[in-house]
Parts: C-alpha cells; sequence; structure tokens
C-alpha cells in the first residue's frame, strides 16, 4: 500500500505526469511494473458522470507515421497509394469555468478515442459525457452542428471565416485542452498507443480540473488588441488526495492467478 500511495503522490504533484520509467525509478520497481499502476492509478482518476453548464467540444489527433517496413515496396511517387492521415481522431469534451473570481475551478474535461468524426460517434461520446440540459459550443463541423440538436442550446463560431470568437461563444478551452495533451504526450510519454489513450487522457482531465482560478491581468495581443487572461493555480496534491478517492469507489483491483492486476470498471476496460 506504501507503494501505491508513494506512486499516486509522484503523479499528482507532478505538473505534467511522469514516465513509467522515472517513476520504476522514485519507487524503486521494474519499468514494466511501473507501467501496469501508472495505468491503474489513471483508471482511478476516470470520470464516469456527465457533465452540465457550458460544454466545448472539438476534435483532436494525435500519433503520426508508423515505422517503415523495408519488406513493403514504395507507393510510388507522390501521394499515390498513402492515406490521408495515420494519426488516431478523439473527441474532447471540456466544461468552461463557471467565472473567473478567485478560486473558482477551472471544470471537467475529457476526451476519448474515436473511430472516425462521424455523427454517429459524436452521439456516442456525448450521450456518456454530456447532459442534454447542457449549452453546447463548437465549429461548424458537420456532425457537431447535427448532434448539437439534441441539447438546450448550441452555439458555433465559423473557423472558415476566421471566426473565433464571438462574444463568450467559442472552442478555445477545448482548444487549450487540445495543446495540453499535445505537450505531456511529447515532453512527458513521447508516444502513447490508441489502446491505452484514454487512460492517459483520464489522468490529464483530471489534472486539468486541478485548477482554480487566482485572478486576472492585462495583455497585449500580437495585434495590438487589449485581453484580460485569467491566471489559473494548480491545487496542492494533498488536496487532490480526497478527489481521487470519491472516484475510486467501485473500481476494484484484484491480483490475478497469473501474478497480475485485473481492474473491475465501467470506465475502461483493462486487465
Amino acid at each position: 500500500m506504501r507503494t501505491w500511495l508513494l506512486a499516486l503522490w509522484f503523479i499528482l504533484q507532478s505538473d505534467k505526469g511522469v514516465s513509467s520509467i522515472r517513476l520504476a525509478e522514485i519507487i524503486g520497481v521494474s519499468q514494466p511494473t511501473a507501467w501496469r499502476m501508472g495505468h491503474v492509478l489513471r483508471l482511478l482518476v476516470a470520470r464516469d458522470r456527465t457533465q452540465g453548464g457550458v460544454i466545448e467540444i472539438d476534435e483532436m489527433y494525435f500519433g503520426g507515421a508508423p515505422r517503415s517496413d523495408p519488406d513493403k515496396p514504395p507507393t510510388g511517387r507522390g501521394r499515390k497509394g498513402q492515406p490521408r492521415t495515420t494519426k488516431t481522431p478523439a473527441m474532447v469534451v471540456v466544461q468552461s469555468p463557471a467565472g473567473s473570481e478567485p478560486g473558482t475551478p477551472a471544470g471537467e474535461a475529457r476526451a476519448c478515442v474515436v473511430a472516425d468524426l462521424s455523427l454517429n460517434e459524436t452521439e456516442r461520446v456525448l450521450e456518456v459525457s454530456v447532459t442534454p440540459q447542457a449549452h453546447l459550443m463548437s465549429d461548424e463541423w458537420t456532425a457537431f452542428v447535427a448532434a448539437g440538436t439534441g441539447f438546450a442550446c448550441h452555439d458555433t463560431v465559423c473557423h472558415a471565416r476566421k471566426e473565433y470568437a464571438r462574444g463568450t461563444i467559442h472552442a478555445n478551452v477545448a482548444k487549450g485542452f487540445n495543446n495540453r495533451v499535445r505537450q505531456t504526450i511529447a515532453g512527458v510519454f513521447h508516444h502513447i498507443s490508441p489502446q491505452h489513450a484514454d487512460l492517459y487522457f483520464h489522468e490529464i482531465g483530471f489534472r486539468w480540473s486541478q485548477r482554480i482560478a487566482a485572478g486576472q491581468k492585462i495583455r497585449r495581443a500580437r495585434k495590438g488588441r487589449t485581453i484580460l487572461q485569467t491566471l489559473w493555480d494548480r491545487v496542492p496534491p494533498v488536496r487532490q488526495l480526497p478527489a481521487v478517492f470519491v472516484m475510486a469507489v467501485g473500481r476494484q483491483i484484484r491480483r490475478t492467478k497469473a501474478g497480475g492486476i485485473d481492474v473491475r470498471s465501467a470506465v475502461a476496460v483493462f486487465g
């Protein structure tokens, strides 16, 4: 138990996460054991409750080109025979903060891997993540516009006309979460597989929500515009522990006969 709590503490106190190699050095276990423990702890902070209020949705791609295969024949000149992208799509759902007063929580954030950006996949994600009474905001992607009819209100911005904000209507908070995911993958984990990406998204989303507003400051944009920017402070790790333990209720960790770890949860399949 001491080893598990020590691993949880180092994951919570880090700014963007801890790799399995670094975690193994800290707690004194092998790298495969640290990798497994990290996945279990990420599952414990997974969100399984629907969100309300103002919700921003956006798409995201992660990953890159696969390793070259010397036995594979060349595809020809140009783009002949090559797929449009080798990256994996994901859907991002972020709850906008209720205000900018000091002490206001940042709101929840989550993401999940999808097969594509179709209407069926969008509705599947929103059904388990967002309440029908929520106020939805997004860009004018066709699937987002069609899925928005099932909610109390849906506002969009048109990126094709270079419209990224119209008053309080925007998807910039969701894009900020997308940027945090990319920075975490590039700077800490370097690579995540689509099979385990949801677990990493659980950890990044939990860390995103463990922030509170610290105030505001005025800054000048590139084109000379004046912007009022909200400053955020991280919640101390000792205050994050109650949130972790509350979400861990009902998620069972069991030893298998082969000596491994089996996690029973309705949020994600792992084990």
